[in-house]
């Protein structure tokens, strides 16, 4: 269990959609709508936790599957690792999925952006939106391949 929730989008989408919070918090910061100090303090007590988490939560999984190891600092998601290729062909119809997704979201999004009042929260939302849309997509078709 343990493992399916370290390599599942649910873990992406909360850190997703924790780096947007900070990015507002840091928008709030710049804009002077809060304090320097007050958003310094924010910015640590949210960010802070979520690191540390993360780390423990990888470091635990590594000391249980030695053989398959998460990296820290992963710049490719874990849902593309590919170990046979049955998976392999459930991720590119996924990966395809989410593509068909964005090339249909974003002309949707820009215009969106565009007829919104000029401020940064619509335009975080629009982007936490499409965040959320593509880990939807993407663990649907997942789902959808997966249970044959």
């Amino acid at each position: 269990m343990f493992a399916q929730v370290m390599r599942s989008p649910l873990l992406s989408t909360l850190l997703f959609l924790s780096t947007l919070g900070l990015f507002y918090l840091l928008k709030l910061m710049l804009s002077g709508e809060l304090s320097t100090t007050t958003g310094r303090i924010y910015c640590a007590l949210f960010a802070v936790p979520l690191g540390v988490l993360w780390v423990t939560l990888v470091r635990v999984y590594n000391r249980k599957n030695p053989k398959d190891r998460i990296n820290v600092w992963a710049t490719v998601p874990f849902e593309i690792r590919g170990v046979d290729e049955g998976q392999q062909w459930i991720t590119f119809k996924a990966c395809r999925n989410v593509y068909i997704y964005y090339s249909s979201c974003l002309p949707i999004a820009v215009g969106t952006v565009i007829l919104l009042p000029s401020n940064a929260v619509y335009t975080l939302i629009i982007f936490g939106l499409l965040g959320l849309g593509q880990f939807l997509v993407y663990s649907l078709t997942m789902w959808k391949y997966s249970r044959v």
